[in-house]
């Protein structure tokens, strides 16, 4: 899931979905499927696939991947806002459908905060208690502390879930921090993410998955996703019940009554469209986020010539707006959001087809973690 899968990154350094990995993430062609590569078992998504559509979950399950893991939250404010979208167009797939949270906890108190929010969200778009809960563990604060600091804080995580009912869990990380940073245990026996030039054959065999993946391409999908191969059945036949209602469109939409779930703590609209029911593993539908815009021309004229990793940076501005990685996606308008600081964590070149002429980019996210997206270099100020 890399720095991708974490709202306030990419998953490309990433991202992330989902992940860093031992090997290194120079940009490549996008891989495409071949029967010399590892099984793409599962796929895993955050907000950054929200673009997805339930035909392109369709082409997944037909290309074999039979279990899909989702990005519920990250921290304790932020949760996908296309998470019950997703949810349903994996479920008409008919794939088995788990859960994410990008954690951050540097303590047993916070990590305890941060799973009520997983929990939370879960909740929210299913009752079932039969789905892997995965702790997506890669971000930076992570590893500066002491590996005992970091397994007291993911038991601490794990029994929050257990307390809750959810018993089937599993850490996620990349294959550099094992025994390093972290330890995995007979709780999470691990889904470990490393990235070989070749992928082929097997690793991580004693593992419940291999992310071996972040830039795989289905046929028809014009998307780079992260791909995993599984060891075992863990993280199959996973059920989370019927949706309420059957997604139509095969497109995000920018109405507000979109199926998504939104952070009670969101200045996004949060009050629901209907009470919870008590169906086990019914979908509740909520708002999801007003204003998004999306236009395929911007996309298209641009072409990414790098994207890397880069130091927090604050900065203030009234100018521009926050863009999805490729300008697709407009999240929003930076005058709206005068008094914002915003940090960064990652830096693009594009380069702009209509003018001829290269572009820098920042990744910026709020210091809650509730906004964020990239911003042209030009309109940050100090």
């Amino acid at each position: 899931m890399q720095f991708k899968h974490n709202y306030l990154a990419v998953l490309g350094l990433v991202a992330g979905g989902i992940l860093l990995g031992t090997s290194s993430l120079t940009a490549n062609a996008s891989l495409t499927p071949s029967s010399t590569l590892p099984k793409t078992d599962m796929v895993d998504v955050s907000s950054w696939q929200g673009s997805l559509t339930a035909a392109d979950y369709q082409t997944m399950a037909n290309n074999g991947v039979k279990a899909v893991t989702i990005k519920a939250t990250e921290g304790t404010g932020y949760t996908n806002p296309y998470l019950s979208q997703q949810v349903q167009y994996a479920q008409q797939a008919g794939l088995s459908v788990n859960f994410y949270h990008f954690a951050h906890f540097t303590s047993t108190a916070a990590a305890q905060s941060e799973a009520q929010n997983f929990i939370k969200a879960v909740q929210m778009v299913t009752s079932s208690k039969d789905v892997v809960m995965v702790v997506d563990f890669e971000s930076s604060e992570l590893g500066s502390l002491s590996k005992a600091q970091n397994d007291a804080d993911l038991a601490a995580f794990d029994a929050t879930l257990n307390q809750a009912g959810y018993n089937k869990t599993d850490l996620y990380t990349m294959a550099s921090w094992l025994g390093v940073n972290i330890d995995t245990n007979a709780a999470n026996n691990g889904w470990i993410a490393d990235y070989p030039n070749n992928p082929t054959g097997s690793k991580y065999t004693s593992a419940n998955a291999w992310q071996w993946a972040s830039d795989y391409r289905f046929p028809s999908i014009t998307q780079n996703l992260d791909v995993s191969q599984m060891n075992n059945d863990y993280y199959l036949n996973s059920t989370v019940g019927t949706p309420t209602n059957t997604a139509t469109n095969t497109t995000p939409t920018t109405n507000s009554s979109s199926s998504s779930v939104i952070s009670s703590s969101s200045s996004s609209p949060s009050s629901t469209t209907g009470s919870k029911s008590s169906t086990p593993g019914e979908i509740v539908k909520v708002p999801g986020p007003s204003g998004k815009q999306y236009s395929a021309s911007r996309s298209k004229s641009v072409k990414l010539v790098w994207r890397n990793s880069m130091g927090r940076h604050a900065y203030k501005t009234t100018d521009g707006a926050r863009y999805s990685k490729h300008l697709g996606y407009r999240y929003g308008f930076n005058s709206d959001m005068p008094d914002v600081t915003w940090y960064t964590d990652a830096h693009e070149k594009l380069y702009k087809k209509t003018t001829g002429k290269y572009y820098i980019y920042y990744h910026v996210k709020s210091a809650d973690g509730q906004h964020g997206g990239w911003v042209w270099r030009g309109y940050l100020n100090k």
